[in-house]
């Protein structure tokens, strides 16, 4: 890392980085989060959405995955949840789509949505129960 990013007013928006990752993932971050938020709402039909949104969604949880772009390990993990997150809800909007469930009975999908965020910050939380124990002992 060059020195003079160390005392620049700057570091705020990447110290959070590691290096190799500083200059170029907040800009794909921001990207992922125009597509979700403002290209499909330009979007006139449920197909193009869903793929968008989709592809938007999958890409952005390989990446995180992948490159793990932050320092702080616990910081990576609450991340890559809420990755997953938005990819479930977008899964379970799909589902609604289908008619999948003629009778209504949508609180089977959002009760597997719902049991599975706990189940993911479940993990998370006992993983860093256990990371903190391990760092003290």
């Amino acid at each position: 890392q060059h020195p003079l990013l160390k005392v620049s007013p700057l570091s705020p928006l990447f110290g959070d980085y590691k290096p190799p990752v500083a200059p170029w993932y907040d800009v794909a971050d921001m990207g992922r989060r125009l597509v979700l938020t403002c290209v499909t709402v330009m979007l006139t039909d449920q197909a193009s959405f869903f793929i968008v949104s989709l592809t938007a969604a999958i890409f952005a949880v390989v990446a995180h995955t992948e490159v793990r772009p932050l320092r702080d390990e616990g910081l990576n993990a609450l991340v890559t949840v809420e990755q997953w997150l938005i990819l479930l809800v977008l899964l379970v909007l799909l589902l609604r789509d289908t008619n999948m469930f003629h009778s209504g009975n949508y609180w089977l999908a959002d009760a597997a949505i719902l049991g599975t965020s706990v189940i993911m910050v479940g993990m998370l939380a006992g993983s860093s129960i256990v990371d903190l124990l391990l760092d003290a002992g």
